[in-house]
């Protein structure tokens, strides 16, 4: 049975002796692997753009994979970047923008270490080869916390800031931590988004809530057989369902 699903990732790169969240990292290595094997497997990556469009449309005829990473690191221009570039994948990574060309503020002190984002000339490049950005707020705060104007700012100003620097429609939308309530989904809808990604798992479903989309954790725990099994089976839907 065809499947269509959106793969999360944070960090391509090897975690540094003392961080506290090694999950959130991939090995260049390894993510090299799950590359090459999603072409092996006879997956067809797209745009997320492109696959919404298919699934939606009930277009879907074998399996369909979107690639997203979450927060801008600069380990993406170094190390994730040119692996996709050889494989011809198209991507979408969610950006922090009022932090671009900075640090991981938000969970530094938590993670034990700061990682340096990608800056303005490193995004405006990715953009204009087959790299699709997206918001992830201003400064990645709990969005559920927020109301009024500054939920709105945070939501409306990162994508104007986006659109102002990259001469492009942002349309794509990451909440950080996965937070969201159902005021959260309607400022973003709101706020211009055509879709909104979660840290929910699972599969894109023909009928989907494009401003809730589940997707499939990929970590530093991920080896090549769990990552045959998340993309091969229902085990994400699975867990998706559970409370």
């Amino acid at each position: 049975m065809s499947k269509a699903v959106i793969l999360m990732y944070h960090n391509i790169d090897t975690p540094p002796q003392g961080v506290r969240i090694p999950n959130l990292y991939v090995t260049p290595r390894m993510f090299r692997f799950q590359m090459w094997y999603l072409k092996k497997a006879g997956f067809k990556v797209l745009s997320l753009s492109d696959m919404l469009a298919s699934v939606g449309a009930g277009n879907v005829s074998g399996n369909l994979a979107a690639i997203t990473f979450d927060d801008g690191y600069r380990d993406f221009y170094k190390n994730a970047y040119p692996i996709l570039t050889r494989c011809g994948y198209p991507s979408t990574i969610y950006v922090v923008s009022d932090l671009v060309g900075k640090i991981n503020t938000w969970d530094s002190e938590n993670e034990n270490i700061t990682k340096p984002l990608m800056d303005w000339d490193m995004i405006r490049e990715i953009s204009k080869s087959g790299v699709e950005i997206g918001s992830h707020t201003r400064s990645h705060p709990q969005l559920s916390t927020l109301s009024g104007e500054a939920l709105q700012e945070e939501l409306k100003g990162s994508k104007k800031t986006l659109e102002e620097q990259l001469d492009k429609n942002v349309e794509h939308f990451c909440y950080p931590y996965g937070d969201l309530d159902e005021l959260v989904k309607v400022e973003v809808k709101k706020a211009g988004y055509r879709s909104a990604v979660t840290t929910r798992r699972g599969h894109v479903l023909h009928k989907f809530d494009a401003f809730s989309l589940p997707r499939i954790p990929i970590k530093l725990v991920t080896n090549p057989v769990s990552f045959l099994y998340k993309i091969h089976t229902d085990s994400e839907k699975r867990k998706g369902r559970q409370k």
